[in-house]
């Protein structure tokens, strides 16, 4: 199996409002701009079909017993405790941008 770089982007913007929900809700695609996104690592994984390289994403980002950040598969790129992954931060990769949703993954488009 190949090995995968996921760029981890933490998202800036609240999304617990109601507008950003119902969007979701409706089935729109949230705007997100690139400066409401802060690239805090990379995250090399192996041994994962890329069926399921987004959930493993997720999965890897979460702090359990220890800051998911601190794992020697993270390449951490910003200074200073991060917090786990959540709706509304964006995996990349290939070059695709992939949101968090409430359930599973949107694809998304940011903008400039």
């Amino acid at each position: 199996m190949p090995n995968y770089i996921i760029n981890i982007y933490l998202n800036n913007k609240l999304f617990s409002d109601d507008k950003y929900t119902f969007a979701l809700n409706a089935g729109q695609i949230p705007v997100i701009l690139f400066k409401e996104l802060a690239l805090v690592a990379k995250l090399h994984l192996k041994d994962v079909e890329e069926e399921h390289i987004l959930d493993a994403a997720y999965y890897s980002t979460q702090t359990r017993e220890k800051d998911w950040y601190k794992h020697p598969k993270v390449e951490l790129l910003a200074a200073g405790d991060q917090r786990s992954t959540s709706v509304g931060d964006v995996f990349e990769l290939h070059g695709h941008y992939w949101m968090i949703a409430p359930l599973g993954f949107v694809e998304i488009y940011p903008q400039k």
